[in-house]
């Protein structure tokens, strides 16, 4: 299995020029934040509940909790600055190189305010997020079955495999 380090450099190794994964601070619900972080946050999350919607199983072992602005891998959060955009290319396989492209991909023209509105609709965070506060832990595998349901058009659209 897969870290999310692993997978957000390779979402920052599509980006070099860094379009959609900068620095540029924005202030969304009255918070300010790195555009970037929130984004490949966001991307990860999206990669998570879409390949546990595909394949009954998580792509990567680090946990999300619920802040603010969605879900966010706390290590990505307080690291974002120092990722790299290298990624082993042993590491990660093929299938999930194609699976990841399509993901990346499907959001890049998407805006940062978009991604986070998305996450909103997350059943988990719905409830988590009012103590957001204390990042409590989300579950994700106990909604796997609304994952599929909110996710079917996105895989059959992308043509995941």
């Amino acid at each position: 299995m897969l870290t999310a380090k692993q997978v957000a450099e390779y979402f920052l190794s599509k980006d070099l020029e860094r379009k959609y994964f900068n620095y540029n601070v924005v202030s969304y619900n009255d918070r300010k934040f790195y555009e970037g972080s929130v984004r490949i946050n966001i991307y990860l999350f999206l990669a998570q509940v879409v390949h546990l919607a595909k394949y009954n199983s998580k792509l990567f072992s680090d946990d999300f909790v619920a802040c603010h602005n969605g879900p966010v891998v706390e290590s990505i959060m307080n690291s974002y600055g120092r990722l790299s955009g290298y990624y082993d290319n042993k590491i990660i396989d093929e299938l999930e190189k194609n699976f990841l492209d399509k993901i990346y991909l499907s959001l890049e023209n998407a805006t940062c305010e978009e991604l986070i509105e998305i996450t909103y609709e997350d059943p988990e965070w719905q409830i988590l997020s009012k103590d957001a506060y204390n990042a409590p832990v989300m579950n994700l595998e106990k909604n796997i079955t609304e994952y599929k349901r909110r996710y079917k058009g996105l895989i059959e659209t992308l043509k995941i495999c």
